[in-house]
């Protein structure tokens, strides 16, 4: 017999008004329900409960939507309170599977992702470490598909994982290949692999995934967060990021950083660089871009010298040495740091000194240098557990990265948990191995 269902399974209508009920609520507030799978054990144990308890849906492997007779896909996403109050998304949102072997045969229009995610009804919660599921408050309820704008990059990202494969390469698939979707791992560990169609070398499972940024960037604009979009004309609407940045940028090539200052009409500043970014973009100098926030795309100037080696290497925030202690790298702020996607806006010092604009590029830590970055963090954290957060992880210890002070003078100290204050410090990139990435991208692109 049949169970029951509390909406009609025919209507999108009735299936949203029965989904927005949960809004402000908890599964045990609406349902009753007292208790879940432990979500540290197995991960998307808060989404079973909602499909299986709330509106009674079979759970299974099935590659179609979750509510098949109106095509309306179910998704659940954690939200999670930042240090000034604000929720962001929490992690990637996992759309399904990629089977390598029959989607090198599938076009991105009529592929079964774009069939899977083509009506979407998001049920986003607040996450919160130390309660139980059953507890988490739902925030937003809302019925989502893919924006018209973001359409062609997020075409472009399958069709770069797409290529990798029919290329034999899936080995090599990265999730720093792409802007707003990635191929994630859904292996337990490295060690697990599957078969590909072009060649005889295992490739690590993968599923297709929005990243965390782009859900952040989608959860924004539900809570009314303004940005600016980067206009486009009509010609350009079915054009990639990358290439619609490029095409802005490239009337610039050639200037000089003083001319580019004098003709944008910029007063000189330490945020000069980063002004005539926006301006080229033909955004305001304070506006967020929407489009960088939903690929969590951070711009940094590049000035590089004549051989291409930047003048300066690269820093992140400085780091907290208690929290560099207890925290392992996987939820360390370095990790995400490297894993957020960075425009560099690329000058150029010129035969006399002048740095001139000459390119830009998109650039992600690639998976296989993480490793190398991990060895730069659990060195320090090394250092600091043993009381000699004093001692860093020099440049020629590292191929990726460093640690070196960060402060403008030396009474800029912090407290250490086994030792007296010291220096602020944070992570850096090398110079030269920025040189090396950078013109590996540019020869890519």
């Amino acid at each position: 017999m049949t169970k029951s269902l509390p909406y009609d399974p025919k209507s999108i209508e009735s299936i949203i008004e029965y989904a927005v009920r949960l809004e402000g609520h908890t599964l045990r507030e609406f349902i009753g329900l007292q208790s879940i799978d432990d979500p540290h054990k197995r991960r998307g144990a808060f989404g079973d409960a909602l499909e299986k308890d709330y509106f009674n849906l079979e759970l299974n492997s099935n590659p179609n939507p979750d509510f098949e007779e109106v095509g309306l896909e179910l998704k659940s996403t954690p939200l999670r309170r930042n240090s000034k109050g604000k929720l962001s998304a929490k992690e990637r949102l996992t759309v399904g599977q990629i089977n390598y072997m029959d989607i090198v045969n599938e076009r991105f229009e009529t592929s079964h992702f774009l069939k899977k995610i083509n009506d979407v009804l998001i049920v986003s919660y607040e996450w919160e470490k130390n309660i139980s599921p059953v507890d988490y408050v739902v925030k937003l309820v809302f019925r989502w598909h893919i924006p018209e704008e973001d359409l062609p990059q997020i075409r472009h990202d399958w069709e770069t994982v797409v290529q990798k494969i029919r290329d034999g390469r899936a080995e090599d698939i990265s999730c720093s290949d792409t802007i707003y979707l990635e191929a994630a791992t859904k292996a337990a560990n490295n060690r697990v692999t599957t078969e590909q169609p072009f060649s005889s070398i295992g490739a690590k499972p993968r599923a297709w995934a929005f990243k965390r940024s782009y859900m952040d960037g989608v959860t924004n604009d539900q809570l009314e967060k303004k940005a600016q979009r980067i206009k486009r004309s009509e010609e350009e609407k079915e054009t990639d990021l990358l290439t619609l940045i490029r095409a802005r940028f490239r009337p610039f090539f050639g200037m000089a950083d003083t001319e580019l200052v004098e003709r944008l009409e910029i007063p000189k500043s330490k945020s000069s660089a980063a002004r005539v970014t926006n301006r080229i973009l033909g955004v305001g100098d304070a506006d967020h871009i929407l489009e960088f926030e939903k690929a969590g795309i951070k711009s940094k100037t590049m000035k590089l010298r004549m051989n291409g080696m930047p003048i300066e290497a690269l820093s992140f925030p400085s780091f907290d040495y208690f929290e560099l202690e207890k925290r392992p790298f996987e939820e360390s702020d370095f990790l995400g740091y490297l894993q957020r996607m960075y425009l560099f806006v690329i000058y150029r010092m010129d035969d006399h000194g002048v740095q001139r604009l000459t390119d830009v590029c998109f650039w992600q830590m690639p998976d296989k240098d993480l490793s190398e970055a991990r060895r730069c963090y659990e060195q320090m954290q090394k250092n600091v557990r043993e009381g000699r957060a004093d001692k860093s992880v020099r440049s020629n210890e590292n191929r990726c990265c460093h640690v070196r002070p960060h402060a403008q003078r030396r009474s800029d100290t912090r407290p250490q948990p086994h030792g007296a204050p010291t220096t602020k410090k944070s992570f850096w990139l090398n110079q030269g191995y920025l040189k090396t990435e950078i013109e590996r991208v540019l020869k890519q692109q």
